[in-house]
């Protein structure tokens, strides 16, 4: 196998197929399926294959054995759906991908209205034929998750699908079914927490202007609908609480709430992607890459948030080189996840690769002019932050934006020369830009150390000589005698602290 099989039963649900004669039955069928997975994934003794990766082959001829084969599975659940006004068949059987054979089979004759105790049914014969357990906390999930109602539940799965199409387009269409899924069941605390992640999308990914509003008009209204998905919580509501907490930098809160989805949805790749996040802000990010080695191997399909949670731990690792290893390969892999190129720009600049990091800049915002580019880390901004203690973290990516801005010409050498030579303005500007360079700029830290005897250079220089960090030991003694002053001395112990490692 491509992948190697887990230490557990592990399962592949292909999408049913929609053998109705009626028109529009194909949501109904997918709501089926998705159901099974969301339902068979809270099971801890299973492992599940996420919904993205096994969608992937609808409508597509494959063989039971190839399925196994990519997802590293060793059981595929298969079936058919025919509705015919209220009344629905269902086939479903389960097979072994090592053998061959049937492990399970049951098909269902009857009314509509009866799907969710069908689907109840058929999970539980599932888990029997397996030998797994089943737990009382298992099945009141499983059974808090479905709506009473077979409209909001169709409307649902209708923007499920479509959020999960990771397109502006597609998460606006899916912002107008799951708002209709609210409607048809004012309690309905999945949709609630799907609408709150939709909007947080729109935020992550800059869409605002595409969607008619601005960013903080979705910010609001993610909030909103989290709070109200607390109401009837589920594991989405706590995944989508953890994802709220990270981007407000609350790293502990972040943990419990995703600990939570995990508790009771172990295989929910994004329960474990907002892990990562919770660690990686608040200074473990190689826990983290743990995380999210688990969050894609559920989904092997995965998508390119999970490329940046990745990529940007192992930038809190200060692993620069395969940071960009991973980023440019999630931008070959998806051309459209803009949500990747700020960060890859960050760590080409840092690696010395300007002009890579500069084309991937103009990619973000085509048509930009010099200006323009210099003006961009300060008017962009990530959705998620690091906490206190973490954040120069943070610093060190907007940085490398920051020079992947700068003109090519515009070096350490060029910088230092102005540093010593130019006018007060240019003096300034010059110091603080180096500091952008980090422990590259460390040619300049004698003249760095020198601008520090100039009244109006010092915080600038300072600061620089904290970003350069360990490599700046000969400014030390400078920077001791400057600490009790009262207008830069909390700047140099700051400076002092990072040069140290502390």
């Amino acid at each position: 196998m491509v992948l190697p099989l887990p230490d557990k039963p592990s399962i592949a649900v292909l999408p049913f197929t929609n053998m109705s004669d009626e028109a529009g039955q194909e949501t109904f069928t997918d709501g089926m399926t998705d159901d099974l997975i969301t339902d068979l994934s809270k099971v801890s003794g299973l492992f599940i294959i996420a919904r993205n990766s096994t969608f992937a082959y609808r409508g597509k001829p494959v063989k039971i054995s190839q399925v196994a084969e990519e997802l590293g599975v060793r059981y595929v659940l298969e079936g058919s759906v025919r509705r015919a006004g209220e009344q629905v068949r269902v086939n479903a059987q389960l097979i072994d991908a090592l053998t061959g054979g049937h492990v399970w089979a049951d098909r269902f004759d009857g009314n509509v209205a009866d799907i969710f105790a069908v689907q109840d049914v058929f999970v539980a014969k599932i888990v029997e034929a397996l030998k797994v357990n089943l737990t009382t906390t298992e099945k009141t999930e499983i059974a808090r998750a479905k709506p009473d109602n077979i409209a909001a539940k169709e409307a649902f799965e209708e923007g499920w699908s479509l959020y999960l199409r990771y397109t502006a387009k597609d998460t606006a269409a899916a912002i107008t079914s799951l708002k209709k899924a609210t409607e048809f069941d004012p309690e309905y605390g999945r949709a609630y927490a799907a609408l709150a992640l939709a909007y947080f999308r729109v935020v992550e990914s800059l869409w605002g202007k595409e969607l008619g509003r601005d960013e903080p008009y979705f910010w609001w209204g993610a909030h909103d609908y989290a709070e109200l998905a607390k109401k009837y919580p589920t594991s989405l509501s706590y995944t989508v609480e953890a994802l709220r907490d990270v981007f407000q930098g609350l790293a502990e809160d972040a943990r419990r709430n995703a600990g939570r989805a995990i508790a009771l949805d172990p295989n929910d790749p994004e329960a474990h992607i907002a892990t990562a996040w919770a660690l990686t802000i608040s200074g473990e990010p190689a826990e983290a890459l743990n995380f999210v080695a688990t969050a894609m191997r559920l989904n092997p399909n995965y998508p390119s948030h999970y490329v940046l949670a990745r990529g940007l731990a192992l930038f809190a690792m200060g692993d620069l080189k395969q940071a960009a290893d991973v980023f440019g390969e999630g931008v070959r892999r998806n051309p459209d996840a803009t949500a990747l190129f700020l960060p890859f720009s960050s760590v080409l600049a840092q690696l010395g690769r300007r002009e890579e990091a500069r084309q991937i800049l103009l990619k973000f915002r085509p048509g930009l002019d010099q200006k323009g580019l210099e003006n961009l880390p300060d008017t962009l901004h990530l959705s998620f932050k690091w906490d206190y203690e973490h954040a120069s973290v943070r610093e060190r990516l907007n940085d490398g934006v920051r020079i992947a801005a700068l003109p090519l010409d515009v070096t350490v050498t060029s910088l230092e020369a102005e540093l010593e030579t130019g006018n007060p303005f240019s003096q300034q500007y010059a110091a603080k830009r180096l500091g952008w360079f980090g422990p590259a700029a460390l040619q300049a830290v004698p003249a760095l150390v020198e601008a520090l005897k100039i009244e109006y250079l010092r915080r600038e220089a300072i600061e620089a000589l904290g970003k350069i960090g360990p490599p700046a030991q000969a400014a030390i003694p400078a920077l001791v005698a400057l600490q009790n002053e009262a207008l830069v001395g909390i700047y140099a112990k700051d400076a002092l602290s990072k040069i140290r490692g502390n």
